[in-house]
């Protein structure tokens, strides 16, 4: 179903809540590095898998707001030690409007490397728990949410937290591969020649399945590409 996958959730909030006092727990399972070889750093709190046991799904809402609340101590950490950037609608302003400053960069590649180029742009943006935020590139190039925030730490964390708990697609304990639309397909199978007997409707939900499962089962989030 799909040609690579790899570890992943505790470094972007997609991950599991990890139970107070299991924060360092050897047994937790946490992010495959980047493709380049960078590593993913769990952000406090969350990780990519691990014993059910040791795993909290309590409070829907907690992985992704731990990395939110990450997001923004990243930016101020660096902020402290890298001098101010230029905002992003300056570079912006200069490639609409002088034609000298990024002469035949047509779709303003030049113009947002050099945006990213600069030192705590960088250091931010290329740093796992700054979440992907912004978007630079045409039509509608932003800066990072936590860029210029006119809000204090709390007021950004609730801003910003996902609403929605996660729903994935599972495999099951008794080999079903369950989607989040509520599909079934038996993960050993032809679907075209199963012969196992689909589920029935009622399927909970990806995380309320996971959640009833025993304490020594290893769950372990995948980004899977298709």
């Amino acid at each position: 179903m799909w040609d690579s996958r790899r570890i992943n959730g505790g470094s972007d909030g997609t991950g599991f809540a990890v139970a107070p006092g299991h924060e360092n727990d050897p047994r937790l399972i946490h992010d495959d590095p980047r493709y380049d070889g960078t590593p993913c750093p769990s952000s406090f709190g969350v990780c990519a898998g691990g014993p059910r046991a040791l795993l909290d799904f309590s409070r829907p809402l907690a992985a992704s707001e731990s990395a939110v609340a990450a997001s923004w101590d990243l930016w101020h950490r660096l902020s402290a030690v890298h001098p101010p950037a230029v905002p992003l609608e300056d570079f912006v302003d200069r490639w609409w409007n002088d034609p000298d400053a990024f002469p035949d960069d047509r779709w303003g590649d030049a113009m947002f490397a050099a945006y990213k180029a600069q030192p705590l742009i960088h250091a931010y943006l290329s740093h796992p728990h700054s979440l992907g935020y912004g978007s630079l590139w045409f039509p509608d190039p932003a800066e990072h949410p936590v860029i210029g925030y006119d809000g204090d730490r709390a007021a950004y964390i609730r801003d910003l937290t996902s609403p929605h708990q996660p729903d994935t697609d599972v495999l099951t304990l008794d080999g079903w591969w369950r989607e989040s639309g509520g599909n079934a397909v038996h993960a050993s199978c032809d679907p075209g020649l199963c012969p196992h007997e689909r589920p029935g409707p009622g399927w909970p939900g990806s995380e309320a399945y996971l959640a009833t499962l025993p304490g020594d089962t290893i769950l372990v989030r995948l980004r899977c590409h298709a």
